[in-house]
């Protein structure tokens, strides 16, 4: 099988807007092809089993919105019911408040990728000793339910950090490791395979002889608070019009190209534009472009993933 080709196919498929799920069989033949442990032990973490025994990766811990509750709070005689509250958790101190309003996500990326379809609030709930916490600023109160309160957004992060992993393996791989056209099985290609694995994947993650996954020495993550300076903003925008113009000179079919250089521009446009997203569409314009300008797109795609 030729996982160069294949590698090239799972680039197109998510440049073109395919999900992960649509493509995550063909992600798993090359994970198993490429034969590294730890990026097995990651495919599987996220698509299959999800982080069931395992540390999760830090773009997989992130903080809720709000806590809210349903509860009952005595009145003369009477009861009144409160429904959908928000509880005033800062009130228990700033460590408290961190650790009640951390939220760990574990389950599969399809399973992630269902959550955002939701168009309102997620909820969570809460562990034994968080709901503890709750207790003690709601005093007295008789608590109904009580949950944590998930925005779309941070469903979206956690994708858009997956995939946009797995493009910087895979381009990695395709330009560096398979442009020569290397033999899997030999120690050479073993060693360059492994660190792009590194690199991209597992960079700070180690594992352990319990196949414990420890992050705390992680560089890597995402976070939705991540923004990108005003400077660097007009910086990539102005790469993005030097794209379109070199496009434009072309003669070969560039309607395609041209539209994700509107969705980079779209996003550029935003006040927190998504960063994974803007690395992901830069990175796609260097596919399905002719020969003749390849090289000026592939240098002008280089100087807006250094921006990134």
């Amino acid at each position: 099988m030729d996982i160069k080709t294949l590698i090239e196919e799972v680039l197109l498929d998510l440049a073109n807007n395919k999900s992960l799920t649509e493509v995550s069989s063909k992600i798993q033949i090359i994970v198993r092809l490429l034969g590294d442990e730890k990026l097995k032990l990651w495919y599987s973490c996220e698509f299959i089993t999800g982080y069931n025994n395992q540390e999760l990766p830090d773009y997989r811990i992130s903080k809720a919105a709000d806590i809210k509750a349903n509860y009952l709070v005595g009145q003369g005689l009477g009861v009144w019911q409160i429904s959908n509250q928000s509880v005033p958790v800062a009130n228990l101190g700033k460590e408290k408040y961190n650790e009640i309003m951390t939220a760990r996500f574990s389950d599969t990326i399809s399973s992630i990728i269902d959550y955002i379809r939701h168009p309102k609030e997620i909820a969570m709930s809460l562990s034994p000793y968080e709901q503890g916490l709750v207790q003690k600023v709601l005093g007295d109160a008789h608590i109904q339910n009580v949950y944590k309160v998930l925005s779309p957004s941070t469903f979206q992060t956690i994708i858009d950090t997956v995939q946009g992993r797995i493009i910087d393996m895979f381009m990695d791989l395709n330009e560096k490791v398979f442009n020569g056209e290397l033999d899997l099985k030999s120690s050479t290609a073993k060693k360059e395979i492994q660190q792009v694995i590194t690199n991209n994947i597992t960079a700070g993650i180690v594992q352990t002889g319990s196949g414990t996954i420890e992050t705390s020495n992680s560089t890597i993550g995402v976070t939705i608070e991540q923004t990108l300076p005003v400077a660097t903003m007009k910086k990539l925008s102005s790469l993005a019009d030097e794209i379109e113009k070199v496009l434009k000179d072309s003669d070969g079919d560039v309607d395609e190209i041209t539209k994700d250089i509107d969705d980079i521009k779209t996003e550029l446009s935003k006040q927190n534009p998504n960063i994974c997203f803007l690395k992901k569409s830069f990175k796609a314009l260097t596919w399905g472009v002719t020969v003749s300008c390849k090289a000026a797109i592939e240098e002008l795609v280089k100087k807006a993933i250094a921006l990134l």
